[in-house]
């Protein structure tokens, strides 16, 4: 079993994920049984202002010929001068099943909560179709559709506001492999089925490029759109990340 133990230098604050990308949690080769990998981050700062910030993440992968599943978690939190700024949870887990070379099944559950971001809690399951498909050696394209039903509390001014709602998913994830690195790119697509204005979309681009036998330095960009966001927030998001990847 690995765990890989991952050292983040972060240029973004963590919010809720409205949408969450499936893919960078997938195992990334073929071993059979259990995998792991464990994310830590901690930024501390004194002086004129008193910060600190802390970040855990668990991710578990078991699979043999036909099935296979993953899940995890993230918590972080943030304070200053004493006083809670960010405390964020999230959980997924997901159950795929290989019918096929190119199509799979999966099945799917999911729990966030960031307070600060006005979200109380967002409980969701879903279902859907993947399809996969090699180019070559060095590019892949998977292609995604499925449905998910879920239910939101935002906290806004101390007042909670509830909804429930059914959300279509697409999303398409190509990866290339280069000489020195590999380059992945993910675009998500969520619209409401009940009310088609009611949309979320997330494209993030990663480049990870080796540097040595265990160590990995990966780049992060991403950008996330909502039309109908949690009072106080924006309807845009733009993030970018640098993590070093240790494995052993």
């Amino acid at each position: 079993m690995r765990f890989p133990l991952l050292a983040a230098f972060s240029l973004l604050s963590f919010t809720a994920q409205a949408i969450t990308n499936v893919e960078e949690k997938r195992a990334g080769d073929d071993q059979l049984g259990w995998s792991g990998k464990a994310e830590i981050g901690f930024d501390a700062e004194s002086g004129n202002n008193e910060k600190r910030k802390w970040n855990l993440g668990l991710n578990g992968n078991w699979q043999d010929d036909n099935k296979r599943f993953f899940t995890w978690g993230n918590r972080s939190y943030e304070s200053s001068n004493g006083e809670r700024t960010d405390d964020d949870t999230f959980i997924h887990s997901r159950l795929v099943l290989n019918r096929r070379d190119t199509w799979s099944e999966e099945f799917y559950a999911q729990y966030e909560r960031d307070p600060f971001a006005a979200l109380a809690h967002r409980a969701l399951i879903g279902a859907g179709m993947r399809y996969q498909h090699a180019f070559d050696e060095q590019t892949r394209l998977y292609q995604g559709i499925g449905l998910f039903h879920e239910e939101v509390r935002e906290r806004v001014l101390n007042e909670d506001n509830s909804s429930q709602l059914t959300r279509l998913s697409l999303y398409t994830h190509i990866q290339w492999k280069l000489a020195y690195s590999k380059l992945q790119s993910t675009l998500y697509f969520q619209p409401s089925v009940d009310e088609p204005s009611d949309q979320r979309a997330l494209w993030q681009l990663a480049v990870t490029l080796p540097l040595g036998t265990h160590t990995d330095l990966k780049w992060q960009w991403q950008s996330r759109w909502d039309t109908r966001p949690p009072e106080g927030t924006e309807y845009h998001n733009h993030q970018t990340q640098l993590k070093l990847v240790v494995r052993f």
